[in-house]
């Protein structure tokens, strides 16, 4: 069991000081126990602030530093009558009220919206200047396009309890649930409880389906695109067989239009052919006008034929007359 003493208390030694914090035992007792000891565990060394918003939060405590992790167990509410005022710790969370993980949040204006949606566990009794810093620090996008995201990270190092005694049970018990809660935290087995940012959007009320757009949403998005990209490829393709059916009609045209320029030259030897559109053309009309002149010369050679037929059959006759 954890014990802690009037003046238990919390150390964060962050990367732009320290911010010292006053426990609130006695209105989410499992909340407290649950943070410290991830804090003795070493749990939050070396983590960041990964959403800052001046006027409202100043947010850490996710393993993936982008507000989808967790420690691998999620924690039950305890929703209490502490106001989120200037300097308040709650607990973030994601869609499910039970689903605080490991991340919390420093309320750097009042947020009165938040009142007894979020468990606040604890609240800040000095150092009040350096969260002030922390919530002037510059930032750039989150994936929400939340302006959120510090350009340059804000560490916590590490944090040094005071006034909090642990019993061996307890320690063994905490040890084994954080090192699995490590490594889910890190893979993502924390990431659905937790949530994409927990802390709703400033200056309006939680939504009751989620305070940020989730994963889901984007997955959508990308497999809109993909569907919008084969559309784009069937329509392709299917202008291509269109062209290429207009091109084969094109080709069986040219062709017929060859065949009959051929018939044309035997039909009129003396038309001068146009000028050639492809070599294909001129072979079909050379060839037509080779197939007009050999027309031409059987034609001679049966009408040779004809006439010497005829002056034999003369000759003949002519024969037979003459000898009778």
């Amino acid at each position: 069991m954890t014990t802690f003493s009037p003046e238990s208390r919390a150390v964060l030694k962050t990367s732009m000081g320290d911010i010292t914090i006053a426990f609130l035992v006695d209105k989410a007792p499992r909340t407290c126990e649950h943070f410290v000891r991830l804090a003795r565990q070493g749990f939050y060394d070396g983590l960041t602030f990964h959403r800052v918003i001046k006027d409202f939060i100043v947010q850490g405590g996710c393993p993936r530093g982008d507000g989808s992790g967790g420690p691998g167990f999620t924690l039950r509410a305890e929703f209490n009558d502490t106001p989120h005022v200037r300097g308040v710790v709650s607990m973030a969370r994601g869609t499910d009220p039970h689903s605080a993980g490991s991340q919390f949040f420093i309320v750097h204006g009042d947020a009165p919206y938040l009142d007894s949606r979020y468990t606040a566990f604890a609240k800040v009794v000095e150092g009040l200047d350096v969260v002030d810093k922390l919530a002037s620090v510059p930032v750039g996008e989150n994936r929400f396009r939340e302006l959120s995201t510090p350009r340059d990270p804000v560490f916590i190092n590490r944090i040094v309890l005071e006034g909090v005694e642990f019993d061996a049970n307890d320690l063994a018990a905490g040890t084994a649930t954080a090192g699995g809660g490590a490594g889910a935290g890190a893979g993502g087995g924390a990431a659905a409880a937790e949530g994409p940012g927990a802390a709703p959007q400033m200056g309006a009320p939680p939504a009751a389906g989620g305070e940020e757009p989730d994963d889901d949403e984007e997955g959508d998005e990308g497999e809109d695109d993909g569907g919008a990209e084969t559309e784009a490829e069937e329509a392709r393709g299917e202008a291509g067989s269109e062209t290429g059916g207009a091109e084969g009609e094109s080709e069986r045209g040219d062709s017929e239009r060859d065949e009959g320029d051929g018939e044309g030259k035997s039909a009129t030897e003396g038309t001068e052919a146009p000028a050639p559109r492809e070599a294909g053309r001129t072979r079909s009309a050379g060839g037509a006008k080779n197939g007009g002149n050999g027309a031409r010369r059987g034609g001679r050679r049966r009408r040779s034929r004809r006439g010497r037929g005829t002056a034999g059959g003369g000759g003949a006759g002519g024969g037979g007359a003459a000898g009778g």
